[in-house]
């Protein structure tokens, strides 16, 4: 058995930034492409939409003493069915993974070493998430709180200065789509938000699992506002339309900051921060996948899976060609049904756990 040793906070944050991770710089094209003005009400409504998964991954939580969920897979289902359930669990992780990373990728070739090959970022990226994904659970966990204050110094003095480009105008009106549109955009953040099931690759490492969901519910209450902000603050700025046709309209944001009149082009340290940010989310994914195999195979390790999946990742990352129709579809995909697949098999394990100790109850009482 493992010895619990991540803190509510350090689980808060691995959380908030796995939800947050990639999504921040894209959020506001998603949604104005997909609700227009509406947006805003999208994100209220996905963060509600959330809650019936947040609920089944507390019940499922609690019903896995001490194991992890690929090793629950297997003690429900047994060696064989149990593994084939298990990679619906781990397949989407190394996607995941490898979106993130070239995501990040693209943006760091793009802004600041346009003449660097794009594989080569790929593998000091991964090498990064190796080497700090080597230490556990509890060394990324440190590491979130270590980059914390760095972020939210930055976020703050981001949407400060951003204020000064942002007419309520552009805003205007604040209903403009219809009720369809509007929750076909809070499905993609129903879809960030069902992250969340990485908590129980980590779950017999959580202290106090009996506060989990509450660690859920203030991700999501953290989450939301930030959210409500940045899509806010960029609507303000570049109205909907242009904001549509923007691949990272956040990153737009930073291009347009000007302090004093003459300190410009305040992208490259705001990108530094965030490659630390996407490192978290993409180190904690990758810790993950290689816990989770190291259950599916049997071993006595994690360590020794990392240089094949990163390998995996490595090559599943350069898979598009067109990055910007790879992203808009891929978020496009994983908003319409990621919040549906990941209920889906979240309720089964719940029924299956539920008729396993049924069944085990009864046994008993023969």
């Amino acid at each position: 058995m493992l010895s619990p040793n991540l803190t509510t906070k350090q689980t808060l944050l691995l959380l908030c930034f796995s939800v947050y991770g990639t999504l921040f710089f894209t959020l506001p094209r998603n949604l104005t492409q997909a609700a227009g003005h509406n947006g805003w009400l999208s994100i209220l409504i996905g963060s509600l939409l959330v809650i019936p998964i947040i609920w089944l991954i507390s019940e499922v939580g609690s019903s896995m003493q001490e194991k992890s969920i690929i090793a629950y897979c297997l003690s429900l289902f047994g060696p064989v069915f149990g593994r084939l359930f298990a990679l619906l669990l781990l397949g989407p992780l190394l996607l995941f993974s490898a979106i993130t990373v070239r995501i990040i990728t693209e943006l760091f070739v793009t802004l600041i070493l346009p003449e660097t090959p794009l594989e080569l970022i790929v593998v000091m990226m991964l090498i990064l998430r190796y080497y700090l994904a080597h230490g556990g659970i509890l060394s990324i966990a440190r590491w979130s709180e270590v980059i914390l204050p760095g972020i939210a110094v930055l976020m703050l003095i981001l949407f400060v200065l951003s204020l000064e480009n942002v007419e309520f105008q552009r805003m205007l009106p604040l209903f403009n789509a219809s009720m369809l549109d509007t929750l076909k955009g809070s499905l993609g953040i129903c879809s960030a938000f069902s992250e969340m099931t990485l908590v129980l690759f980590i779950y017999p490492h959580v202290k106090n699992k009996s506060k989990m969901i509450h660690t859920m519910v203030w991700t999501i209450i953290i989450v939301t506002f930030s959210f409500e902000i940045v899509f806010l603050v960029t609507l303000g700025t570049y109205g909907s339309a242009f904001t549509q046709r923007l691949t990272f309209p956040v990153m737009e944001l930073i291009k347009d900051i000007a302090i004093f009149e003459f300190i410009e082009h305040l992208e490259s340290p705001f990108l530094a921060l965030w490659i630390f940010l996407n490192l978290t989310k993409g180190t904690f994914t990758f810790y993950c996948c290689c816990t989770g195999f190291q259950d599916w195979f049997g071993t006595s390790h994690f360590r020794g899976l990392m240089i094949p999946i990163s390998v995996i990742i490595f090559y599943l990352s350069l898979i598009p060609d067109n990055v910007y129709n790879a992203i808009v579809e891929y978020e496009i995909a994983k908003g319409a049904v990621f919040c549906f697949y990941a209920l889906l098999l979240l309720t089964i394990l719940w029924l299956a756990g539920k008729l396993k100790a049924r069944r085990s109850a009864h046994e008993e009482n023969r």
